[in-house]
């Protein structure tokens, strides 16, 4: 039988991690304006969607629930000690993206469980908003759950995902009006939001297939606190 061609699930996550390690050299060691900070921030734009979308399905296949659950708990406790050291100056609370897709699996199991529709709304409802001070806040968890309700008719996923970044991005618009930045200018400065549409094409390219390694799986969770130790600590070193 021939071989479907494509990207496997182990290539789209290693181009996630080396996205989101551009975005975050960008936005913690480069000045936002330059050229070279919104080319990395355009890229880094499609990770959170690509992890969202492995996360829908390592719910659906995940072998047990549990353990999913505390590995992801795991590795963004160990997490948070870099990111609060790169956002202790932040006025408000501020949680890891490890931490996002932990409530991002359960709104989906609030939506698998809870039988009662009026409560099961209610529950997925608090699930979102618990992200509220969560990297990727209410978009994350909206996109694992459509990626998850949508799993077999991709048109209806890549829908879904249009519609929820429509608003990603008239929120950052949105936030640098009201920081008074003018019209041009918060469009200038929001411009980089939609590198999130680049997800698209990667979506469009996996073709279902899983890594060759088993150990792969583990990647994710081991860079993740380690590329923020690293940066927060060359950080402190400029500093």
């Amino acid at each position: 039988m021939q071989q479907r061609k494509g990207l496997n699930r182990d290539a789209l996550k290693y181009v996630a991690i080396a996205a989101m390690l551009l975005d975050h050299i960008a936005w913690y060691l480069l000045p936002f304006g330059t050229p070279a900070a919104q080319v990395f921030h355009i890229v880094g734009r499609i990770t959170a969607p690509l992890m969202c979308y492995f996360a829908a399905q390592g719910y659906r296949y995940t072998r047990s629930l549990p353990r999913y659950f505390g590995r992801l708990l795991i590795f963004a406790a160990i997490a948070q000690v870099p990111w609060y050291f790169l956002h202790r100056e932040s006025q408000t609370p501020s949680f890891n993206f490890l931490l996002t897709l932990v409530l991002c699996l359960l709104t989906i199991h609030a939506w698998e469980t809870v039988r009662s529709v009026p409560l099961r709304l209610l529950a997925v409802a608090a699930c979102v908003a618990a992200t509220w001070y969560c990297d990727w806040h209410f978009y994350a968890p909206l996109w694992c759950l459509f990626f998850y309700l949508f799993r077999n008719d991709r048109a209806k996923q890549l829908l879904s995902f249009t519609l929820v970044a429509l608003f990603y991005i008239e929120e950052a618009v949105r936030a640098r009006l009201a920081a008074g930045y003018g019209a041009i200018g918060s469009l200038k400065g929001a411009a980089f939001t939609l590198g999130v549409f680049l997800a698209i094409p990667l979506f469009l390219l996996y073709n279902e297939k899983k890594g060759r390694f088993a150990w792969s799986k583990w990647v994710f969770y081991v860079f993740y606190p380690l590329h923020l130790a690293v940066i927060a600590g060359i950080v402190a070193l400029i500093r």
